[in-house]
């Protein structure tokens, strides 16, 4: 007489547990099957590697050459006149911040100067004429190392001149002065928004690029391999799409912060100090912030489009107005000033960055970004209630691709 054994293995049990969780949570499923697919893909983490490697190069690399002094060697005819040049010259070098550094070489003669010139035994030579000086080059003659010498040259001239009408420099240069006056931050502040509006702006971009079209690549194929009929069995379609659509969102976010983190303490670390590099830190996580709700309304977009469509090559017409509000937001973040900015930094998706630009050339009120935010996020929810709506009725519609108005009419 044989009996069977009713107990239940360890490793049944377990199983058992598994797929019981599995089955409390099935979006958490699909998001980290969209999130270990996407880490193991060797292209995805080359691709990572590089960028990250060219973000720190470009910062070491722009901290090189801020730090680095332009040096060139001036050969001139022994002249009290032209040695005073040279050595004014690299006073105001100095006076106005200048990383420029002359070498004065004086020779017999401007023969002498010349064959000096010819033997790359001098980088220029300076003589002069009866207008002023004469700056000569072997093949070209650095523009900054021009300009710095004029000026030292139209100040001596002044000088001359002055003593020679029996006159101080500073009565004969009376009521010349033009200075310089910004309404909105400064100079160097604007230069550095500039530059970190561009970062932003292509930051967001290619991860919404990356990130945002796959899923409706995603979508539709499942959609066209009838692979979502089979899955829809299994998990419910509004948490297959929530699982999608987080998976994503993570990798999204993840790779961001990397690149923004790793591009921070590479400032930090610069030997020379780097200028409201505080501010870039506040900016950068007001950046993230809204990155994750201009992220949350492309996805819910990208969703809808892909249930929509019937082929993958629907989605090359339906995607258009789509890449267009993503090239909106690089041009807004390369361009837009004024009044401009001012409205585009609450206009939900190109807020992520316009109000980043904004806290980065001037002092915005906190509750500007704060509002901007909040209104973002309320866009963010409502568009993913309303994706999640046309993707749980279209998924399953075949035949031709639907517009959204046939979409919203369709019913569970």
């Amino acid at each position: 007489m044989s009996s069977t054994d009713l107990r239940t293995k360890p490793s049944e049990a377990s199983a058992a547990d598994s797929v019981a969780e599995q089955r409390g949570a099935p979006w958490l499923i699909v998001t980290l099957r969209e999130v270990t697919v996407k880490v193991r893909d060797k292209s995805f983490i080359i691709t990572t590697l590089i960028t990250v490697a060219l973000i720190v190069g470009s910062v070491v690399f722009a901290g090189i050459m801020g730090d680095k002094s332009t040096t060139s060697t001036i050969a001139f005819a022994e002249n009290g006149r032209t040695a005073a040049l040279v050595a004014s010259a690299n006073e105001l070098a100095i006076s106005k911040d200048q990383k420029i550094e002359l070498t004065a070489q004086p020779v017999a003669s401007g023969d002498a100067a010349l064959e000096t010139l010819r033997a790359k035994n001098a980088d220029l030579v300076l003589a002069p004429t009866p207008d002023g000086y004469s700056l000569t080059g072997l093949i070209d003659v650095p523009g900054n190392i021009k300009s710095l010498l004029a000026d030292a040259a139209e100040a001596q001239a002044l000088d001359f001149n002055a003593g020679q009408l029996g006159v101080t420099l500073d009565e004969l240069t009376a009521g010349s002065a033009v200075t310089q006056v910004l309404l909105e931050g400064d100079q160097e502040r604007n230069s550095m928004a500039m530059v970190m509006g561009f970062i932003f702006s292509f930051l967001f971009y290619m991860s919404a690029m990356i990130f945002g079209l796959p899923i409706a690549n995603s979508v539709v194929e499942e959609k066209q391999n009838r692979v979502v009929e089979i899955l829809a069995t299994a998990i419910p379609i509004r948490q297959l799409l929530a699982g999608k659509i987080l998976g994503n969102l993570i990798l999204a976010m993840g790779q961001l912060c990397l690149f923004v983190g790793i591009g921070l303490l590479a400032l930090t670390m610069m030997p020379t100090e780097i200028p409201f590099i505080s501010v870039v830190i506040a900016t950068s996580g007001w950046f993230l912030a809204f990155f994750l709700a201009g992220f949350l309304i492309l996805a819910a977009v990208w969703a809808a489009l892909g249930a929509m469509a019937s082929r993958t090559e629907d989605l090359q017409q339906s995607t258009g107005p789509v890449i267009m509000v993503l090239v909106a937001v690089l041009f807004t973040g390369m361009y837009a000033k004024g009044s401009l900015l001012v409205v585009a930094s609450y206009i939900p998706v190109v807020s992520s960055v316009a109000m980043p630009i904004r806290l980065l050339s001037s002092d915005v009120p906190l509750w500007e970004p704060v509002a901007a935010l909040a209104i973002a996020i309320a866009a963010a929810w409502a568009m993913v209630l309303l994706g999640e709506r046309i993707y749980r009725r279209a998924i399953m519609q075949t035949g031709s691709a639907l517009s959204w108005r046939k979409a919203l009419k369709l019913e569970d």
